[in-house]
């Protein structure tokens, strides 16, 4: 019997599996970070009566939109967002915790781990694939290694293992 063949497209991450890592992540990062910031004592008063809130009335959306308001327009949510990819994806894991969960992680061309400086310039060109109504995204669905647009930037794959 000949050998087993491997598609060559299973051996990249496809789209469904990065959204799902990439929800993992933003969920976590979210909570742990929610968890910090109101816990460092500044915002504590939205926290608990955000809390109250939720218990005694059921969801508010004034006071939801209050606590996302605070949580992603101040300037640390971008900064530990940052730190997080672009530490975990350089990492010997090679993969922040939703990618390593769905069995993805970030390579070069080569197959290798990227550097800090691939892992920095592939984060901040994500930006750039926001920008023409996500298309960027969306380059994924008509490429040969499914890359997005800060994939080709930055010189990297995401591979499935």
């Amino acid at each position: 019997m000949p050998a087993p063949t491997v598609k060559r497209s299973s051996l990249y991450g496809s789209l469904t599996a990065r959204f799902v890592a990439f929800l993992v992540d933003t969920t976590l990062l979210v909570f742990f970070y929610t968890i910090i910031f109101y816990s460092a004592g500044s915002n504590s008063e939205h926290f608990s009566s955000w809390d109250k809130t939720m218990h005694s009335h059921g969801i508010n959306f004034s006071e939801l939109l209050l606590i996302a308001k605070t949580l992603f327009f101040n300037p640390y949510f971008p900064v530990v967002y940052w730190l997080y990819y672009t530490l975990l994806e350089s990492s010997p894991k090679q993969a922040t915790i939703g990618k390593f969960t769905l069995g993805l992680r970030v390579t070069d061309l080569r197959g290798k781990r990227i550097n800090l400086w691939q892992a920095n310039l592939r984060h901040l060109s994500k930006l750039l694939s926001l920008l023409p109504v996500g298309l960027g995204f969306l380059l994924i669905l008509t490429t040969r290694r499914s890359q997005m647009f800060h994939d080709y930037f930055a010189r990297t794959v995401v591979v499935s293992d």
